[in-house]
């Protein structure tokens, strides 16, 4: 039996209110005193979350850093604006990294720094690549990584590839860094983790479903 689109949709979004987003609304108080000690302690130490985030965010192309995560926390952190900057230049060093293994490293080589399945993905989206999907999947985990590499696979031009990349990436460190920044200020776990999870789910399947490589 074949479900339309709208009632798995609807089924989706039913199991994860009521496994998790439900769950995490009766332990607000928790994450409230939580929030107020990061609060207290991010004071003190905003320049090492600042530069923690941005290496983080560089190494993602061959580390498994949750972007969602990492920005959503740098937002709850750092607050909003600074949040903002600092997920922006961490996103743009990360694919300008992505780009340069893709593009001027031997394959042996970022085989081995990326690994041999990512590489392998990166040579296949490399046939289909284009500008738009580049753009849409700035804020898809796994993806965004896979389509600097064959950006650099593909010998984009780097000065169109860091325009768009760079553009993108204004509204992704804007929303995951306010996401983070909205958590902290109304001590909402639940909001913090749409930010950290929920929103980047989403992402993908929307990615997955529209843009197909």
């Amino acid at each position: 039996m074949i479900f339309p689109v709208w009632f798995k949709w609807t089924a989706f979004s039913i199991v994860i209110f009521t496994s998790l987003i439900l769950p995490l609304i009766f332990f607000e108080s928790s994450f409230e005193i939580y929030a107020q000690n990061l609060l207290t302690w991010a004071r003190d130490n905003s320049f090492l979350i600042s530069i923690t985030v941005i290496l983080a965010l560089t190494a993602d192309v061959f580390l498994p850093v949750p972007n969602g995560l990492t920005n959503t926390l740098a937002g709850a952190a750092l607050g909003w604006p600074i949040a903002s900057f600092v997920v922006w230049i961490g996103l743009n060093l990360g694919a300008i990294f992505g780009y340069c293994v893709g593009r001027f490293f031997g394959r042996p080589i970022a085989k081995f720094i990326v690994g041999e399945k990512d590489m392998n993905n990166a040579e296949k989206s490399s046939k289909d690549f284009n500008v738009i999907g580049l753009i849409i999947s700035r804020p898809v985990p796994g993806f965004a990584e896979l389509l600097t590499l064959a950006a650099g696979i593909t010998r984009m031009n780097f000065l169109k590839f860091i325009t768009v990349v760079c553009l993108t990436n204004i509204g992704v460190a804007i929303v995951f860094a306010g996401l983070g920044a909205a958590a902290l200020e109304s001590s909402s776990s639940t909001l913090a983790f749409f930010g950290a999870a929920i929103l980047p789910a989403l992402f993908y399947f929307i990615y997955k479903k529209f843009y197909k490589i």
